[in-house]
């Protein structure tokens, strides 16, 4: 009888856990939202959906904290108005959050012509893991349980589940390097370790196989950018020990998945009119370069709304495509409106190429410079300059 006392009462507790809205009385209201997924820029991101790391703290926020006050965390969302903060919110595969922040995106049903349901975005993490789990959830219709602030109701997000990002980008595996290699050893690990430094910038020398002077200096070199030694005199210098081999794996998995997810729009260019009503990659493309150009101010939804028409007229009208609001073709993306977009985006490519070339040439610069500050002079400068 003991026994069975105090199981009733243990799954009573159970059932409190797992049923929070049945057991407490609370009973939620059924509610279809359409979802985003927002982030927390942070300034030395790879990669950023409009462009820049200023223009995304614009449609993102500074990401510290919403609009109660409440600090950032797993489980925050910004909903409209007509939502108090504290209401919890339980989207399902993704779990049950709290509403403290706002937004200019977040609007509620019929306020605007796209918002067929009243906006919820979830807060998704910092940088570039946040950002892609912002891009990874898209935008989604989804019916929610909503309760009202004191439920009881967990606070529980799963930041774990496989959000398919292999729909967005080609996910790249993660090289696994398993030997220790230091200076004088000659291996075929030797020549993958050279591979992977000239791939990420360190490394300029030949592929021999032999792990010699400049190899050691670009090991260093990668070394002091990922903080794990400071000097020549620290244990480990210039070595590829445990810790660098842990460190390369992971910057070469970012280095591969940043240059996939920056190649998605890489040889885009505009082929074929828009105009209000359009839902596809071209608008989220326009709505990206608008909102980079300070002319749109939400967050890009591969829809074409009537904020992305007014942006569009203020872009035709900054660059002499019409000469009023009201003329013929303002708001349609025509074959005059493609020619400029298109000549930004080739303008584009030629900046990064250029800005690429001139990183890749200060960096060859100050290698050269730190192999050549390790010789001793006489080896560096002409005997004559040295009076022998």
């Amino acid at each position: 009888m003991k026994y069975k006392k105090y199981t009733v009462l243990g799954l009573f507790l159970l059932g409190m856990i797992l049923l929070p809205g049945e057991v407490l009385g609370v009973e939620p209201i059924e509610k279809t939202f359409t979802i985003t997924g927002y982030y927390s820029p942070l300034p030395n991101q790879n990669f950023y959906v409009t462009g820049n790391y200023e223009a995304e703290i614009r449609l993102n926020g500074r990401g510290i904290r919403g609009a109660d006050g409440m600090g950032v965390y797993p489980g925050m969302m910004a909903a409209p108005r007509s939502i108090a903060f504290g209401t919890r919110i339980c989207v399902p595969s993704f779990g049950c959050g709290t509403v403290h922040d706002r937004g200019q995106a977040i609007v509620q049903k019929g306020e605007r012509a796209i918002a067929v349901n009243d906006r919820l975005d979830l807060w998704m993490g910092y940088g570039e893991e946040g950002l892609l789990r912002a891009l990874a959830w898209g935008m989604r219709h989804i019916p929610c349980e909503v309760y009202p602030e004191g439920s009881g109701v967990a606070e529980t997000v799963n930041f774990d589940l496989p959000l398919a990002l292999h729909q967005i980008v080609d996910i790249p595996g993660k090289e696994i390097f398993t030997a220790n290699l230091y200076r004088g050893m000659k291996h075929e690990e030797v020549t993958r370790l050279q591979q992977s430094l000239q791939d990420l910038g360190f490394y300029e020398g030949d592929l021999t196989g032999v792990f010699d002077q400049i190899l050691s200096e670009a090991v260093f070199t990668f070394q002091k950018r990922h903080l794990i030694v400071e000097s020549w005199e620290a244990y480990g210098a210039g070595g590829f020990g445990p810790q660098t081999r842990e460190r390369l794996s992971e910057a070469l998995y970012q280095h591969q998945l940043q240059k996939n997810i920056a190649g998605l729009w890489d040889s885009f260019h505009f082929v074929e009119a828009l105009r209000k009503g359009l839902r596809n990659e071209a608008v989220l493309r326009l709505q990206q370069i608008l909102v980079q150009r300070e002319l749109l101010e939400v967050s890009p939804t591969a829809y074409f709304g009537p904020s992305t028409l007014r942006a569009v007229k203020t872009f035709q009208l900054k660059h002499n495509i019409i000469d009023s609001l009201e003329a013929p073709g303002a708001g349609r993306v025509g074959p005059v409106t493609m020619m400029k977009l298109n000549d930004l985006l080739s303008e584009r490519e030629v900046a990064l190429s250029q800005e690429k070339e001139f990183i890749a040439q200060e960096e060859s610069l100050s290698q050269r410079w730190r192999v050549l500050s390790r010789k001793p002079l006489r080896e560096i400068l002409p005997y004559a300059w040295l009076g022998e």
